[in-house]
């Protein structure tokens, strides 16, 4: 019985000695990279509110649609440039120095979060906000990308899971050293506190590339192939010389293959309805937190919470819940299981609709996403073409994520005049209706992928060699 019970575990948890190296330095990068995030999402939102205006925040967010354009056409040619860990240095160390740049701006006396004057012509909380927003838009695509890229879906099933729980321990260390520090500091010294923090995030982001350059000088080849049939492609491919035209439209083959490919595009439509649903929640939540909190300090106390408690719940979900999922029942199954349990949040929304509730089940349906469907979601990708991994995935989930914030930023003004029982009704039923969609879409692409996976076929070659 004993033996059993061991054998039993070290199928769900275990990791064979010669992939130990490879899953440590993964899980190390992501944990650093979202101890980061943890530190500076909160201070995004209480920067921008207390600087320009939390009002702002739905204009905010569609502005930042066309400033992240731009450095997704520029990431796509960095993808025909550079070898995959060479992106994520560029990621890592570009934010790295950009935070060190605005931590002497929020430093400073008149520019700064010393000066308390709400103001929308403040433009380093508008800089500032739009800096976040290149982070958040390109953090997971850029992490993700390379895992996608060096794992097959065997690997992805065993090791995800171990990714998303590194991301998480990270994520509770800062964001309780965050809320700490915060609490045990006067309104005064938190002047000084707060770029201090924006500085710690950047150091941990040149800690994150050096985790890859260990990586890749550490992690022998065989191990770092990923799914073998797609890396035959893009070696066949790699010896071909590109014509001049598609050289100069290669900026936008993502965007050609998402609108091409049915499952792209699926996969699109899951960033979509995700991000819209978050937006939503975030707006209601956002303002209540603006009301209650008179600082930037104190704001940034209530975010650094926040991201406490879903990064708590989110390290219980991806060890004990996302590994074993994905290893004993499989993609298709963990794929449809995030749509139907958010199904469960909106109807409890529904019935309970208090700021409480919202701030719950928003902490919630970020701690599912980050631990559970972002990892099988990112299994989607495996099977697919270089183009794809990182070109077609940036503008699914970067471009994907501003469409969607886009789109619920204007939902969210327009129903600003509506009565709050309107709002609350018509913000709900467009998230059940968005939920069912979900739900359909991910049984079709779970279905595709396992074909493509049994019968060793690369998703996207057609479209690839048309471009």
């Amino acid at each position: 019985m004993h033996d059993q019970k061991s054998y039993s575990l070290r199928n769900l948890w275990g990791i064979k000695p010669e992939y130990r190296s490879k899953v440590f330095y993964l899980a190390l990068t992501f944990l650093l990279m979202m101890s980061c995030h943890v530190i500076w999402r909160p201070l995004k939102m209480a920067v921008f509110s207390k600087m320009v205006g939390a009002y702002l925040l739905p204009d905010a967010k569609l502005y930042s649609l066309l400033f992240v354009i731009p450095l997704i056409l520029l990431y796509s040619k960095l993808v025909d440039w550079l070898r995959r860990h060479q992106l994520l240095y560029c990621f890592t160390l570009f934010h790295a120095f950009g935070g060190i740049i605005f931590t002497y701006f929020l430093a400073h006396p008149v520019y700064g979060i010393a000066n308390t004057e709400i103001n929308s012509n403040r433009w380093v909380g508008w800089c500032f906000y739009f800096f976040m927003e290149s982070f958040d838009a390109f953090l997971s695509t850029t992490f993700w990308s390379f895992a996608d890229s060096v794992n097959n879906p065997k690997d992805a099933k065993n090791f995800y899971g171990f990714f998303v729980s590194g991301s998480k321990i990270g994520g509770i260390i800062s964001a309780a050293a965050l809320y700490l520090a915060i609490s045990w500091t006067s309104t005064q010294s938190q002047t000084l506190l707060l770029p201090g923090a924006l500085l710690a995030g950047s150091c941990m982001l040149m800690a994150a590339a050096f985790s890859i350059h260990k990586l890749i000088t550490n992690v022998s080849d065989d191990c770092m192939h990923g799914y073998e049939a797609a890396y035959r492609l893009e070696k066949d491919k790699s010896q071909t010389k590109q014509s001049i035209w598609k050289a100069a439209k290669s900026s936008i083959d993502g965007l050609l293959i998402m609108l091409k490919n049915p499952y792209v595009l699926g996969i699109f439509a899951l960033v979509v309805f995700y991000e819209i649903m978050i937006v939503i929640f975030d707006w209601w939540v956002a303002l209540h937190a603006d009301s209650i909190m008179p600082s930037v300090g104190a704001m940034t106390g209530y975010y650094a919470f926040y991201y406490f408690l879903m990064n708590l719940i989110g390290l219980f979900i991806s060890f004990f819940g996302t590994t074993p999922l994905m290893r004993v029942f499989g993609i298709r199954f963990s794929l449809l299981l995030f749509p139907i349990m958010c199904l469960g949040l909106l109807g409890i929304t529904y019935l309970f609709p208090t700021a409480s509730i919202f701030f719950i089940v928003l902490v919630v349906l970020r701690s599912l996403n980050y631990a559970l469907n972002h990892p099988t979601r990112e299994v989607l990708y495996i099977p697919t073409t270089k183009a794809i991994k990182f070109k077609a995935k940036t503008w699914t989930d970067a471009f994907g994520s501003r469409i969607a914030k886009s789109f619920g930023s204007i939902f969210n003004v327009s129903l600003k005049g509506a009565s709050p029982a309107f709002a609350l009704l018509s913000s709900l039923s467009l998230s059940f209706g968005l939920t069912f969609l979900w739900i359909i879409i991910v049984y079709f692409l779970g279905k595709t992928l396992q074909d493509a996976i049994d019968h060793k076929r690369v998703i996207g070659q057609t479209e690839e060699s048309e471009l």
